[in-house]
């Protein structure tokens, strides 16, 4: 392939470990190339088991935040469950399914890669400040993705809609222009700055030991699934109003001006409360959706041979990504 490697070394930085292989030669072509499609495509995969194990539960959140408090037709989220699966069957915990899961591949590759390079740019990457800050660059980066991707989520698994993603866009678009896409899109950087942040934050927290040795797959899936709840139980209260407001109108009128118009509402009506509706099942989704993502990435490459004592060690981080440098004399390689 051009190329030899002659070092595997392992080196702590950031959130998680970097296993570093030297070798002389370009990487431009042969088995790089593929390396490092495989480890995008094991983070896609991973990212799509997460939605696959948490839509139903996801599905039942969004029920609960939206329906008419006047007139609610659901007790609880286990009351919710029910009425679902004896409405539509299974089939209606999973439906709106078809956007997250086109979108998941570019909100990966948007997280990762300006979480990335937004931590090793500043003066110590290491710091849990740092690992903030680049987790709130993250989150802001890939809002613009996730608002509309959300918004078309929502109106699928709220509304008897069962057109593609294609047509439930264009229909948005033909009746409120390309903002009724983005409806919703600042309180969505509201929320997914402290979500994205945080997350990272905790995952950091629990995953460091004193002597910076590798942790065991048992306590990246545990950190990484605590990590999903802490995140969730911070944002939740601004992700009730994002789906208020991205639901808001599409029976008929109007109801909320904004974001603060919303809020207001909310507590002259249903009190505080209103802001931990769904909790829950947001809540309990959380930590199997990121176990799930790690382990079909793990597996992934377990299944392709890929560098066995990564997996083994727990060297790869619960949604996978890769860094690269390329030179023609000395080049290294870094899995994260």
């Amino acid at each position: 392939y051009g190329f030899e490697f002659s070092d595997l070394v392992l080196v702590r930085r950031g959130f998680a470990n970097f296993l570093v292989f030297k070798f002389t030669g370009s990487i431009s072509h042969g088995k790089s190339v593929v390396t490092m499609a495989l480890d995008f495509i094991a983070g896609c995969l991973g990212g799509c088991a997460g939605v696959v194990v948490g839509h139903p539960l996801d599905t039942i959140k969004v029920h609960l935040q939206t329906q008419n408090l006047k007139n609610p037709q659901y007790t609880g989220a286990y009351q919710c469950f029910k009425s679902l699966v004896a409405k539509d069957g299974i089939r209606g915990l999973y439906r709106g399914i078809s956007s997250p899961l086109a979108g998941v591949a570019g909100i990966n590759a948007i997280i990762f890669g300006v979480y990335g390079n937004t931590q090793r740019y500043q003066n110590d990457p290491n710091a849990i400040a740092s690992c903030a800050i680049a987790g709130a660059a993250a989150g802001l980066s890939q809002s613009f993705l996730t608002g509309p991707m959300e918004l078309i989520k929502i109106r699928m698994q709220v509304s008897n809609d069962t057109r593609s993603i294609s047509h439930i866009a264009r229909a948005i678009y033909h009746r409120e222009g390309i903002r009724g896409l983005f409806k919703g899109l600042n309180i969505t950087i509201v929320r997914e700055l402290p979500a994205m942040s945080s997350y990272f934050v905790t995952y950091e927290c629990l995953t460091r030991t004193s002597d910076n040795s590798p942790v065991s797959t048992a306590t990246m899936l545990v950190a990484g699934g605590l990590a999903g709840v802490v995140s969730w139980i911070i944002s939740y209260p601004v992700d009730i109003i994002k789906s208020r407001l991205q639901m808001d109108g599409v029976d008929g009128q109007r109801v909320y001006k904004n974001s603060l118009d919303c809020l207001k509402k909310g507590i002259a009506t249903e009190g505080y409360g209103f802001l931990a509706r769904g909790l829950t099942p947001a809540v309990v989704r959380a930590f199997p959706v990121n176990a799930a993502c790690f382990t079909v990435v793990t597996w992934t490459l377990r299944v392709f041979d890929e560098a066995p004592s990564v997996v083994e060690s727990s060297e790869v981080s619960m949604w996978d990504a890769f860094v690269y440098n390329m030179q023609t004399t000395e080049s290294s390689v870094m899995l994260f």
